[in-house]
């Protein structure tokens, strides 16, 4: 029970992967995080003495923050959200913020990390909502 096929090598706000598990198709999307910041923790810190890496880290780091401001990597949530026979389960089941897009050096293989952690929850989330639909119906 997973994602198989992967994110691309650079990925874009809204792009998706799926997979189909007991006739239910489940789709993680890339959503822009316009919450998160380069500046809210210290890792990309322009001062050295506060990211406590050594030359060459810290140089990385910079190129990387470079790259930021030109908006060639971003911030993202991967979302994940259920539907079955057009029937949507729910469009917000999971999510994980703050991740890394398109960043220096990467191929984008952690979302599809993050996407398979957050599936196991989704799926819960996604049988206790379909069960709530049934006993609705027969209410």
């Amino acid at each position: 029970m997973e994602f198989e096929k992967g994110f691309d090598k650079f990925v874009y706000d809204g792009d998706t992967i799926g997979t189909k598990i007991d006739g239910i198709t489940y789709e993680a999307r890339i959503v822009f995080d316009q919450d998160s910041h380069i500046d809210d923790d210290d890792s990309h810190n322009i001062d050295q003495s506060v990211t406590g890496c050594n030359d060459e880290q810290q140089a990385k780091l910079l190129a990387a923050r470079k790259a930021w401001s030109k908006d060639e990597w971003f911030y993202c949530g991967i979302v994940i959200s259920a539907e079955k026979t057009g029937i949507v389960i729910g469009k917000h089941l999971e999510s994980l913020w703050s991740i890394e897009a398109n960043y220096p050096g990467s191929d984008n293989s952690y979302l599809l990390e993050v996407a398979n952690e957050l599936l196991p929850e989704a799926i819960k989330e996604a049988a206790n909502r379909v069960a709530n639909m049934i006993l609705d119906l027969q209410a």
